[in-house]
């Protein structure tokens, strides 16, 4: 009899062991330059969060105590809440994850799951965490922009700096797709036509990378949007596009906010 309860005991102990989320345990902090970063995110007003305000941390007894700590079971509730701050690992200017917590619904959103976030869990480092500084820029063209972003991210006082996607592609568009006769329901077949109309698109303009998404339709129609270079949209006449409307080509708005470790002049 012993032995089953032991046996039993076991079982539950290791049930619960893989019902647990620890967040940051691919993480290994004691290697240097590493960053947990706390910006504010759009929400109501939060006792909490004003007493704290943005905050990072680069010292590695507190990062390991995050890691330790911010370990989670318990499901969240999914509340339709926004949130107060959103959380980033950064390393080396580059965001590794990203978490959103929502202190007044008690939830924090990872890529794995909603689950129920103790206010405790950030109140115990209130007096711990250092003050990030953050800046805004804007830039007049895309080469500006990537030329900048390129050359602050061996800078030693830097936090963060995301990665937009000027960085990649330069602007977007939107087109029209006419479903043939014959055709049921393009709602119905939207999946397969995706595919097709982004293979033809890569087969006619083979040098081109673009982004393909789903914006919309009809039982006759299917509108996309596609991120792209300028390039692409100058030579782009595969399908309809309403060049006075959502068809115009439309330029990324250069903005760019970073955070760093100290004030720069």
């Amino acid at each position: 009899m012993k032995t089953i309860l032991l046996q039993i005991a076991f079982l539950l102990l290791t049930v619960s062991s893989f019902a647990q989320t620890q967040l940051l345990k691919d993480y290994d902090f004691n290697k240097k330059g590493y960053y947990i970063l706390g910006t504010f995110s759009e929400s109501d007003e939060n006792s909490l969060r004003d007493s704290i305000g943005e905050f990072y941390t680069d010292d590695i007894a507190v990062l390991n105590r995050f890691k330790k700590d911010w370990v989670f079971k318990k499901p969240g509730k999914k509340y339709a809440c926004g949130y107060h701050y959103d959380i980033l690992v950064c390393r080396q200017g580059e965001i590794l994850e990203s978490f959103l917590i929502n202190l007044k619904c008690k939830e924090i959103v990872t890529d794995k799951d909603y689950f129920y976030f103790d206010s405790n869990l950030l109140r115990q480092f209130y007096g711990k965490l250092k003050k990030p500084y953050g800046e805004n820029h804007s830039f007049t063209t895309i080469q500006e922009a990537r030329q900048f972003r390129e050359s602050i991210l061996n800078d030693t006082t830097l936090i963060m700096a995301p990665r937009p996607i000027w960085a990649a592609y330069e602007g977007s568009f939107r087109f029209t797709y006419k479903c043939k006769e014959g055709t049921k329901d393009c709602l119905d077949e939207d999946g397969k036509i995706f595919k097709s109309i982004e293979k033809e698109i890569k087969k006619k303009y083979p040098n081109e990378k673009f982004i393909l998404r789903n914006v919309g339709g009809s039982w006759t129609t299917i509108e996309l949007e596609i991120t792209c270079n300028k390039s692409l949209s100058d030579n782009f006449y595969l399908y309809y596009r309403d060049k006075d409307y959502f068809g115009e080509w439309k330029p990324f708005d250069l903005v760019l906010r970073t955070y760093w470790t100290k004030k720069r002049e």
